[in-house]
């Protein structure tokens, strides 16, 4: 029984009852569930961590995610200010979107190579580096010909603030096994859409009655503190059984080890060719993109947060737009943050949803098919969140547009919005 059965195709998991299975070694769970994968023996392996170090990294892991993701959208409700600054349109100046989508979309390209090199800490350290230099660059942006350059400072800031969403993933494999999964990846994404949400939410209440370059030192302060946590409690979850550790064996400080993970790359940092060991990694996934399932999940995802984000750009728009310009809703910056609360409460009830069921479905179908697993019994769990309840919701949104309805069937628009897209990120 190997680790390739929570990716590969259909295969007979031996359940506790088969008294004849050679496989009855197998290691199980309280419950009598095997587990998958198999731990090894060693208190080293990830496999074998205490929980409360496993909770450790990922809280770790949860607020380096927020702060990656909310970067790129701090400055996205006080937009009126920005276009008298800068002489351009609103609609303009929600191009910053445009350009942090970009950033996420190409970042990943990067981190993930230099993570085989240097490490996941060690890359998710100076990119989160590389977060802080581009939120204090933002806001010095108070030029009318700067801009280009502010646009430059967004793309950067999602371009380093998504890393942890290519590189976290890695740490929960490492560190759960297949039937907790679910719930852990529930968590990680809750930050991504948390942060997405929340950061606009506080740069409002903290910009609403000040210029708009205020409401990025908030965040400027909260990665530098994450900077603390990630050096000296996020551990690398790369575990090589069968390689001799001889130098671990040298006793190290604390700190000398931290030195080593961060600024040396630790066990990853080989002495190896440059240009065909990266270029190698960099090409392996546009491999994968000729796998039909890997086409068909990723168009779905990129569907499903791609609704989402856009929603966060236009809707300070649509909301702050003023009555006398013919706006519907004409609300002020403080209004439009206490709007976005509707997206916090989005990500808590897909939190919830994640939490009972991203997990409960597949073993629910697993013990009625004879403990078979296939890794489609996920997708059951898509159904109601992905497609019912978001296409109901970008219903919703654009009925009330049409019709110029109250704000509250905007509201519940994109409440139902969220909690399919979060649901959808917990699932596959």
């Amino acid at each position: 029984m190997s680790a390739s059965l929570s990716i590969s195709g259909d295969q007979n998991i031996p359940t506790h009852e088969d008294k004849t299975s050679p496989e009855m070694s197998l290691r199980t769970n309280a419950n009598g569930m095997i587990l998958i994968p198999q731990p090894s023996d060693d208190p080293k392996d990830p496999l074998n961590w205490p929980l409360s170090k496993k909770i450790t990294v990922v809280s770790v892991l949860f607020l380096s995610m927020f702060v990656g993701f909310a970067a790129p959208f701090v400055g996205q409700l006080n937009i009126q200010q920005q276009a008298k600054l800068y002489h351009k349109p609103t609609i303009q100046i929600t191009y910053f979107n445009s350009a942090a989508s970009a950033g996420l979309a190409t970042g990943g390209f990067i981190w993930w190579p230099l993570s085989h090199k240097f490490g996941h800490s060690a890359v998710i350290f100076w990119c989160l580096v590389g977060v802080l230099a581009t939120q204090i660059w933002a806001p010095l942006m108070t030029r009318p010909d700067q801009y280009v350059p502010y646009l430059i400072s967004r793309y950067f800031s999602a371009f380093f603030g998504v890393v942890v969403s290519i590189l976290g993933p890695k740490y929960l494999t490492d560190m759960f096994f297949l039937h907790q999964r679910g719930r852990a990846f529930t968590v990680l994404h809750l930050a991504l859409n948390f942060g997405a949400s929340a950061g606009p939410t506080f740069s409002g209440f903290v910009a609403a009655n000040s210029y708009w370059p205020i409401e990025y030192w908030w965040h400027v302060g909260l990665t530098a503190f994450t900077l603390f946590p990630v050096f000296f409690f996020l551990e690398d979850t790369t575990y090589q059984p069968f390689k001799e550790r001889s130098h671990e064996s040298t006793a190290q400080s604390f700190l000398s080890q931290r030195f080593e993970t961060f600024f040396k790359g630790g066990r990853n940092g080989q002495s190896i060719s440059w240009a065909p060991w990266f270029f190698k990694v960099f090409f392996r996934p546009f491999k994968l993109f000729t796998a039909p399932v890997i086409l068909i999940i990723a168009g779905f995802d990129t569907i499903s947060f791609a609704f989402y984000v856009a929603l966060n750009a236009l809707t300070p728009v649509w909301l702050q737009l003023p009555k006398k310009a013919h706006g519907i809703y004409g609300f002020s910056v403080a209004d439009n943050a206490a709007f976005t609360f509707v997206h916090w409460i989005g990500c808590i009830i897909g939190l919830i949803y994640g939490h009972m069921v991203s997990d409960r479905i597949p073993l629910w179908f697993i013990k009625r098919n004879n403990g078979v697993w296939k890794p489609e019994y996920r997708l059951h769990a898509l159904w109601p969140t992905n497609f019912v309840l978001m296409p109901l919701g970008l219903g919703l949104v654009g009925i009330a547009m049409e019709y110029r309805l109250h704000w509250i069937v905007m509201a519940i628009g994109q409440l139902l919005v969220t909690i399919g897209s979060l649901g959808g990120y917990t699932i596959y």
